[in-house]
């Protein structure tokens, strides 16, 4: 399992789970029941806004380090099924 923070750098918007094996996403938000946890608990104790099966990823940019033991990517796309969706600050359909 790959896990990457999306969105702004400074505070991102989701938390992103890949399961390479499954071909399976989780993709998670900070609510306020998790708000005082540590870092990568906030956003994996959060809300899971979705969880589905994928068939491909595209990474706009190259994955970065990211306080220390993490990685960040500003957006991702996922194709699921005939539909794209881009995943950074919110999660929006694409149109092509």
């Amino acid at each position: 399992m790959n896990s990457f923070f999306v969105g702004d750098k400074l505070k991102p918007s989701f938390l992103v789970e890949i399961i390479t094996k499954q071909k399976k996403i989780n993709i998670y938000k900070p609510d306020n029941y998790s708000k005082n946890e540590t870092f990568y608990e906030k956003y994996s104790l959060g809300k899971l806004v979705i969880q589905t099966k994928y068939d491909t990823i595209i990474f706009v940019k190259k994955p970065v380090p990211y306080k220390k033991n993490y990685l960040f990517v500003p957006e991702i796309i996922f194709k699921i099924k005939n539909k794209y969706f881009i995943v950074s600050k919110t999660i929006t359909p694409l149109h092509i």
